[in-house]
């Protein structure tokens, strides 16, 4: 889409400013390279900006028949599609108080859909406190941690079905193929993380090296976030 015809889009989006009146003024926006431990640190980022108990998963509003008959054919859905999606959540009344977004943006668009709203809200007096946290990893630690998780669920899936004690997990193909895991990564840094530094001066921006324990990257993480000087 030409860059004069998604302004239109972002304006009729928001038309006559409805939309934008209902967003969070604190958003948090993470992403992060496959086995980079964004579940686990997103407590850390809830308790550190005081945000809605539970994230926004952009990717469980990615489920009408329609789009799931779009992924099902291997296609990607269209900016416009997922942008709409999230920023229509958004204005749910729960995240009023700020919300972390886990999984947006991962494409040009949509990281200047982040920008254009930025620009937006404070335009309106609303003084946005949007942060964009990436935590990265090494490609042969992004591999050994997607790995890893596969054969720990294998290993728990068959003592739950010998014991018949406890609940089967879920076991991603992309955690059991290393050409697989190692495909998921390169797309990651070449198109998410690509559309994420984009956002680098234009919000606050925060990145984190996460090949390390998880103590280490948690005080990197505070501290890279305690830099920031945002008001409470």
């Amino acid at each position: 889409m030409k860059e004069a015809d998604f302004e239109d889009f972002l304006k009729n989006l928001d038309k006559n400013g409805e939309l934008s009146a209902h967003l969070p003024q604190r958003i948090v926006w993470l992403s992060g390279s496959p086995g980079s431990g964004k579940g686990t640190h997103t407590r850390t980022l809830i308790d550190f900006f005081g945000l809605h108990e539970e994230p926004l998963i952009a990717s469980s509003l990615l489920k009408t028949p329609e789009m799931l008959e779009k992924i099902n054919q291997g296609l990607l859905l269209d900016d416009e599609t997922v942008i709409t999606a999230v920023f229509e959540a958004l204005k749910n009344p729960l995240y009023q108080g700020g919300v972390l977004v886990d999984g947006f943006p991962r494409t040009d668009g949509q990281a200047y859909a982040i920008e254009w709203f930025y620009k937006k809200l404070s335009a309106d007096g609303r003084q946005p406190q949007f942060v964009s946290v990436v935590l990265l990893t090494s490609e042969a630690v992004s591999l050994e941690r997607q790995l890893g998780r596969g054969r720990r669920a294998q290993a728990h899936n068959e003592r739950v079905k010998q014991t018949g004690k406890g609940e089967l997990k879920e076991v991603r193909a992309t955690d059991l193929d290393p050409n697989v895991a190692r495909k998921r990564y390169e797309v990651f840094m070449k198109e998410t993380y690509a559309a994420v530094k984009k956002l680098d001066g234009k919000i606050p921006f925060v990145s984190v090296n996460a090949d390390g324990t998880l103590e280490a990257v948690k005080a990197e993480l505070s501290a890279k976030l305690r830099q920031l000087n945002l008001k409470p």
